[in-house]
């Protein structure tokens, strides 16, 4: 919060404006007006900072809860319209959020295993790179759409075992590209002018925030080039707008008609979606702490992130958004444009609120494809390339394969999870829900174990030193690193190796065989007066002053 600089508002606008079309992509996805993705990230964003989230982390609408949220717009409810029991969703996804954080799966969050975070990396960034492709495409919804009020009706079942593959829902299959072919081309060149910009002038002035560089490139050439020979690219404006009519609107409302909470059925739908809600989100949340914190080189405050996520997503249910979570592209974004801390995270927020209540006659302008090409230059940044080449290196013979340098030298388990994880983000739109399952079970299974084991560890642990001790010396003994003790000294029994630790609870085989060793050369005896080894028993405290 201190370090108040230039930096930190400047990375602010960068994130913001690259957050607009995300959330409203995110939207779409999940069958919701724009207003919903962008409710929630200026709140979330604010929020989270507030309560103490991790510095530097970004919290945005997430393509995988849309997902989940989708299949709820679709649900056949009784009594009230489907996008009504949202809210409802969103807010109890949060409150079981913040319980999660007191009851102590911040561990959790904070300890996910490196080959599932590498896979749900490289998961995310592709579906970075393929959601830019809705830029291009035909925006799907009418003006009529855009208002909070809208009534969607769902058809199908509440449970309804469809497969729906998580990439072409980023793709936007079936939606017509955008034409006539000219504007594609040009739209292409705008976004490799921006990708450009943002990839490589960091090389050459790392000081500059290159972001900022791209968007002016590619509104020069938009406005001052393009548009002059009557060729048009998509605008914000052109896909949906970022504004929001009254964006501290609620449920209490009279454009909301929230359904009854004396209904079972309400219930047991709010329960079940917000229950995945919240395990998707929770992985999110955590890919992304951890991911920071190894840009960050530092740990964050679990407990904090996962709290202040559960109380912003209340409030976003209150206030009629579809929840947010950790961005990885966003946090990396951030980190890129030097905003590395709790300030510039909430002026993030600030920032995407004075847009949609304000500023959106001049975001509403910003071209597509500036963001596009900044979206996927961040994407390719982040993706763990050395791990998908290790697909192929390691179905080389282990001869080959050690002739390879040392950082595509990953296991084969580490490998086949990635693989398994990164391609069951592709094509599920549940397989988070899944992961957090999984990372659940091993996690009680692995508390369960270190209770267990405790008590056992502790009654064998002085029977384990007196064992190494013993074998050392003994080993050392035979290679002829250490001499013979002194006859005087020395105790008939031999010393020799302690297999079972067990059996070596009381210490004076090593004890009676250093004893003698200090004093047959402390006295001169085996050469050098009053020089030779010295040990110390240790009882927790040390002595500098000991050799």
């Amino acid at each position: 919060w201190c370090v108040a600089n230039a930096n930190q508002i400047v990375s602010s606008i960068v994130v913001s404006i690259c957050m607009i079309p995300e959330a409203i992509s995110y939207a779409i996805i999940a069958g919701l007006p724009p207003s919903f993705g962008l409710q929630s990230c200026w709140i979330s964003c604010m929020l989270t900072a507030i309560i103490g989230g991790r510095p530097g982390m970004i919290t945005n609408a997430s393509g995988l809860s849309a997902l989940i949220l989708s299949r709820l717009v679709k649900t056949d409810t009784i009594g009230a319209s489907s996008i009504m029991f949202v809210p409802l969703v969103v807010a109890f996804a949060g409150a079981l959020q913040g319980a999660s954080a007191c009851i102590g799966l911040t561990r959790l969050a904070t300890n996910f295993p490196e080959p599932m975070i590498i896979g749900m990396v490289n998961a995310l960034a592709i579906l970075a790179m393929v959601l830019q492709c809705r830029y291009t495409k035909a925006f799907p919804l009418s003006e009529e759409d855009m208002f909070v009020g809208s009534a969607v009706t769902g058809t199908d079942k509440a449970v309804e075992l469809e497969w729906v593959p998580a990439v072409l829902s980023y793709y936007g299959v079936g939606l017509d590209w955008l034409g006539p072919w000219m504007n594609f081309f040009v739209y292409a060149g705008e976004v490799a002018v921006a990708f450009l910009c943002t990839m490589y002038l960091p090389r050459v002035s790392p000081s500059f925030p290159a972001p900022i560089v791209a968007m002016l490139a590619v509104v020069v050439v938009e406005f001052g080039l393009a548009r002059q020979f009557n060729i048009y690219t998509p605008l914000i404006m052109d896909y949906g707008g970022v504004k929001v009519e009254y964006p501290w609107t609620t449920v209490l409302s009279p454009e909301y008609s929230l359904p009854s909470f004396s209904s079972l059925e309400t219930w047991k739908i709010v329960g079940g979606y917000g229950s995945s809600l919240f395990a998707t989100q929770f992985v999110e949340t955590a890919i992304a702490l951890n991911v920071v914190n190894r840009l960050d080189e530092s740990d964050g405050p679990g407990f904090l992130v996962l709290f202040g996520q559960g109380i912003s997503n209340a409030v976003i249910g209150f206030m009629g958004g579809m929840g947010a979570n950790g961005s990885v592209s966003m946090s990396v974004l951030a980190d890129r444009t030097f905003g590395t801390t709790c300030l510039s995270t909430f002026l993030t927020g600030v920032m995407m609120f004075v847009f949609m209540a304000w500023g959106y006659p001049v975001i509403n302008y910003m071209p597509l494809s500036a963001i596009s090409g900044i979206s996927i230059a961040i994407a390719c940044s982040y993706i763990q390339w050395r791990s998908l080449a290790a697909i192929f290196t390691t179905c080389l013979p282990e001869r080959k394969r050690m002739l390879l340098p040392p950082h595509f030298l990953f296991g084969r388990l580490e490998v086949c999870i990635i693989f398994f994880i990164c391609a069951g983000c592709l094509i599920a739109d549940v397989s988070a829900l899944l992961f957090f399952v999984f990372a659940v079970g091993v996690f009680i299974f692995d508390v369960c174990r270190k209770l267990l084991g405790k008590e056992e560890k502790e009654e064998t642990v002085e029977g384990a030193i007196a064992a190494s001790v013993s074998n050392t010396i003994a080993k050392l003994m035979q290679e002829g690193v250490l001499p013979q003790p002194s006859p005087k000294n020395t105790k008939k029994e031999t010393v020799a190796p302690i297999a079972d630790p067990e059996q070596a609870e009381d210490m004076s085989v090593g004890s009676d065989y250093l004893d003698s060793i200090a004093s047959s050369w402390s006295d001169g005896s085996n050469g050098g007066e009053g020089e030779g080894i010295y040990y110390v028993h240790s009882d927790g405290e040390s002595d500098d002053d000991s050799p």
